[in-house]
């Protein structure tokens, strides 16, 4: 293919060339914690500028030295819950992209990284002159706190494992290998998921004011309160936040990645040591 010319959205292939979007498009939604009007504008990036948001007419590079909080999702320097649509831009191997925020936080729109998925896939992607760079393990790395925990071992491509054990939903277990899998069809539609107790104290805290059955799924201590997606969305959906977060590695990693009852947290600093381990 001649570079500079539409590319297939092939999903996590660090190893062809450096890809952007071919045009801008803008996405509107409410965010999921101030229930307020947020609008993402993705915009084309020259080669080897990375992932950066715009916010306030401030540059935030989409890193993990950011993070300001992962409380309730991953928040950057002057935006909040980026996750979700940094999982779409990391699963859809965009190398570079600028995004205009207009707004406190990234719209939630469904509570998947579907809609971001769409957005881009309608308005195609454009592969670049520059090759891809990559992390690529040579050791193990492992972070934990607690009972959870991310393991990496050296692999020559990117394959994650995770497992989840929730109240209502008990144990669930997941592996993604999107060298035989769809990125956009079996983890981009997972939504965000809680429990119904825990939405009403958020929102007793002024949190999650734009959170619905519309756009989480909602959890009880006997299981769903409305319909999943998938039958263990939930733990699809940490893959989904997990990929996410380690878009702020800055570039995909090669690696066989196991996590144990990881959250955002966790995700965070993980990227952290991968970033730390690669002098970036």
């Amino acid at each position: 293919m001649a570079k500079n010319q539409t590319s297939p959205l092939s999903a996590l292939n660090p190893d062809k060339y450096q890809r952007t979007i071919k045009e801008p498009v803008c996405l509107s939604g409410i965010g999921i914690h101030s229930g307020l009007p947020s609008t993402v504008r993705l915009i084309p990036a020259p080669i080897d500028q990375g992932i950066i948001f715009i916010v306030n007419g401030i540059t935030i590079p989409a890193i993990a030295a950011e993070v300001v909080d992962t409380s309730r999702g991953t928040s950057l320097r002057g935006i909040s819950v980026v996750e979700h649509l940094l999982s779409a831009i990391y699963g859809l191997s965009i190398s570079n992209l600028t995004i205009e925020v207009a707004g406190a936080e990234v719209p939630t729109m469904d509570g998947s990284a579907l809609p971001f998925v769409k957005a881009i896939a309608n308005i195609g992607v454009v592969e670049q002159t520059t090759l891809a760079k990559t992390l690529k393990l040579a050791s193990k790395i492992e972070v934990s706190d607690g009972n959870a925990s991310i393991i990496a071992v050296p692999s020559d491509r990117f394959k994650i494992n995770f497992m989840i054990n929730f109240e209502g939903i008990g144990r669930q277990e997941y592996g993604f290998d999107p060298a035989i899998q769809s990125f956009e069809k079996e983890i981009a539609p997972a939504r965000t998921f809680g429990y119904i107790e825990e939405l009403e104290a958020l929102k007793r805290k002024g949190l999650g004011k734009g959170a619905s059955l519309e756009n989480a799924l909602v959890l009880t201590k006997d299981g769903y309160k409305n319909t999943p997606r998938f039958d263990n969305e939930p733990v699809r959906h940490k893959i989904l936040d997990l990929i996410g977060d380690l878009c702020l590695a800055g570039m995909p990693v090669k690696a066989e990645i196991t996590a144990n009852k990881s959250g955002h947290k966790l995700n965070v600093e993980f990227a952290k040591k991968l970033m730390e381990v690669f002098g970036c």
